[in-house]
C-alpha cells in the first residue's frame, strides 16, 4: 500500500512539474536603478517580483538578440545575458542624435536599428560576434505634418525588420510616413527605399507589427488613436488598405494617445495600449480581431494602470503583462484564446522606478 500511494505522489509530482513552466521577462524602465527582469509561470499567470538585472541610467526601450544571448537598450548600449537573469554590459555606441526611443535587431541578429524621436534620425549598427555594437549608418528624416504642436518636424518613433528581413520599417509620427530602407546586413547599414503615406492628416504613427507571413503591416497611429492595415508589395513598398478606431464611436479623444501595438500569436487579434494623459482613469487596452475583410474592434478594457506605455503578450498566447509609467506598477490579465478579451487577473505589482517595456526571452 505505501509503495502504491508513494508512486502516485511521484507521478503527480513529475506531471507538475512538465507541466510547470516559467518565462523569463525583461523590464526596460526610466528614472530607476536600471533594466529588471521576472518570470511568469505559464501555468497560473503569476509573476514573480522584479529584481535589477543590470544597472543603467534611463533605459528606455529593449530588445533580445533572436538568440536569446543579448540585450540592447535605447541609448545604445550592449548586455549579454547571464543564466542567472542578470545582464552585463559588453558595450554602447554613442551617437549626437538625441532622444534614442526605440531599438530593433534584424532576424539573424547581425544588425541593431534604433530611432531618435527629438532629431528625427534613424541608426543601425552592426552586431560583432561578441554581441558588442560598429556604427554602420545615420539617416536624417525630412518633412512635417498637419498637428501644430507634435507634427513641425521629423520624429521617427520605432523601425522594425519585415519578416523577409530584406527591408526596415521606420514610423515617424511627425511627417505621417512609414519610412523605409533596404538592409545591407554584412555592413550593418541602411539605404532609403521609399515610403509610404499614413492618410488622415494628424495621425502621428507610432509603432508597428507585422503578420506573421509578412503580408499586412498594422501602424499604430498615436494622434489618431487609430490601427492603419498597409499591404506588402514588391521591393519592400506598401500599400495603404485601410483605418480603423481604435475607441467605441464618439469617445472623446481629448487627452488621450494610443502608445503599444502587438498581435497575439495565434495571429487573430491585435492589441492596443491608450494613455489617458489628464489621469481621469480611461487607460485602457483595446481588442482587435483579424477576419478577411479587415480589423474588427472587440471592446476596450481598463488597463488597471496609469500610462501603459507598453505592454507586451507572452509566447504561449495566455497573459498579457501591462506597466504602468505613472503609477509605477504591473498589471496581469489573462487572454481568452477563442474570443480575444482579456480579463484583470487581479495580480498587480508594485515597481521601482517607471516599467516602460516589456520584452520575453523566447
Amino acid at each position: 500500500m505505501y509503495k502504491i500511494l508513494l508512486g502516485a505522489l511521484t507521478t503527480a509530482v513529475l506531471t507538475s512539474c512538465a507541466s510547470t513552466k516559467t518565462q523569463r521577462m525583461y523590464i526596460g524602465t526610466k528614472k530607476s536603478p536600471g533594466i529588471f527582469f521576472a518570470d511568469l509561470d505559464t501555468g497560473t499567470g503569476k509573476l514573480t517580483t522584479p529584481k535589477l538585472a543590470a544597472q543603467a541610467h534611463d533605459v528606455g526601450f529593449i530588445t533580445i538578440s533572436p538568440d536569446n544571448q543579448h540585450l540592447y537598450s535605447t541609448g545604445v548600449a550592449a548586455f549579454k545575458i547571464n543564466p542567472d537573469g542578470s545582464l552585463t554590459q559588453t558595450g554602447a555606441q554613442k551617437t549626437k542624435e538625441l532622444n534614442s526611443c526605440h531599438v530593433s535587431t534584424d532576424h539573424s541578429g547581425n544588425m541593431l536599428m534604433t530611432a531618435y524621436y527629438s532629431s528625427g534620425a534613424i541608426a543601425s549598427f552592426k552586431i560583432n560576434t561578441n554581441g558588442s555594437l560598429t556604427l554602420g549608418s545615420i539617416l536624417k528624416q525630412e518633412g512635417s505634418g498637419a498637428h501644430p504642436k507634435r507634427q513641425t518636424k521629423p520624429h521617427a518613433h520605432s523601425i522594425y525588420p519585415n519578416p523577409d528581413n530584406t527591408h526596415a520599417y521606420a514610423a515617424d509620427l511627425g511627417t505621417d510616413e512609414v519610412m523605409i530602407y533596404a538592409m545591407d546586413l554584412e555592413n550593418g547599414k541602411l539605404m532609403p527605399a521609399g515610403s509610404a503615406e499614413v492618410p488622415g492628416g494628424s495621425m502621428g504613427p507610432r509603432h508597428m507589427k507585422w503578420n506573421t507571413d509578412g503580408s499586412l503591416l498594422y501602424v499604430l497611429n498615436e494622434l489618431d488613436l487609430s490601427v492603419s492595415t498597409f499591404q506588402s508589395l514588391e521591393n519592400g513598398q506598401l500599400k495603404f488598405l485601410s483605418t480603423i478606431s481604435i475607441l467605441p464611436e464618439n469617445t472623446d479623444k481629448k487627452q488621450l494617445t494610443a502608445a503599444e501595438i502587438r498581435i497575439h500569436p495565434n495571429g487573430k487579434f491585435i492589441y492596443t495600449s491608450i494613455r489617458d494623459l489628464d489621469d481621469q482613469g480611461r487607460d485602457s487596452i483595446t481588442q482587435l480581431k483579424v477576419t478577411d475583410a479587415g480589423l474588427t474592434r472587440i471592446d476596450t478594457a481598463f488597463a488597471q494602470v496609469s500610462i501603459p506605455r507598453n505592454f507586451n503578450i507572452d509566447p504561449t498566447g495566455k497573459w498579457l503583462i501591462v506597466g504602468g509609467q505613472r503609477s509605477q506598477n504591473i498589471a496581469v490579465f489573462s487572454i481568452d484564446n477563442k474570443s480575444g478579451r482579456i480579463e484583470f487577473t487581479g495580480q498587480k505589482i508594485d515597481f521601482e522606478g517607471n516599467p516602460i517595456c516589456f520584452e520575453f526571452v523566447r
